[in-house]
């Protein structure tokens, strides 16, 4: 079995999410719940329920500036004591949390905040993933990987280290099939259409 992907919904910010992306994935899904939170819609709860072993609702009973931001932390840290080698995905709009991710990074923690549940990597369908690999080669300009093993690098990175081999030899045949790049013979890339 693979790394463990820990996803911490700070539902106050974020109130989207489809639980269907987690089947058969090796997540955990922590939903945090602020105290103005009374009821969740039908649809919601049966997703929950379908999904119980993976998915933990935390509600936060105290009111006030941070207390579901400072909940949310506390689970992490207490995800990351018993799981060191897990990935952590904060979904939140709040960058306040980026400090919490730049410190689990600076410990040689797999961290992540995403501002939405279907901006995490190893939730994208294909489609998705190569629509984000475009817009990101796209915004990188001329610092574009040359050859093709710097890109599978370069889109590992971009993923998060989340996608096999496969996955990214997948992507980059997508790429090369969409016409996005040209990879030679000897393995050099080019960018047809200068990702404008």
């Amino acid at each position: 079995m693979g790394r463990t992907n820990h996803i911490f919904i700070d539902f106050e910010n974020v109130q989207e999410a489809d639980f269907d992306r987690i089947a058969g994935k090796d997540v955990k899904v922590v939903l945090v719940l602020g105290k103005q939170q009374k009821s969740l819609p039908v649809s919601l709860v049966k997703k929950l329920l379908k999904y119980s072993a993976q998915v933990e609702l935390v509600e936060v009973d105290s009111s006030g500036r941070n207390a579901l931001d400072l909940v949310l932390a506390q689970k992490v840290g207490e995800a990351k004591i018993c799981d060191p080698q897990g990935y952590f995905h904060i979904v939140s709009k709040d960058k306040g949390f980026d400090a919490q991710i730049a410190h689990l990074r600076q410990t040689g923690t797999l961290a992540a905040r995403h501002a939405g549940f279907f901006d995490i990597p190893l939730l994208m369908n294909h489609a998705e993933r190569v629509q984000y690999a475009v817009k990101q080669l796209a915004s990188i300009g001329r610092t574009r990987p040359a050859k093709q093993s710097t890109l599978a690098t370069q889109m590992q990175q971009l993923f998060g280290k989340s996608l096999s081999m496969d996955e990214v030899s997948a992507l980059i045949q997508a790429l090369t099939k969409q016409q996005v790049i040209n990879i030679s013979t000897t393995g050099a890339v080019t960018y047809p259409n200068q990702l404008s």
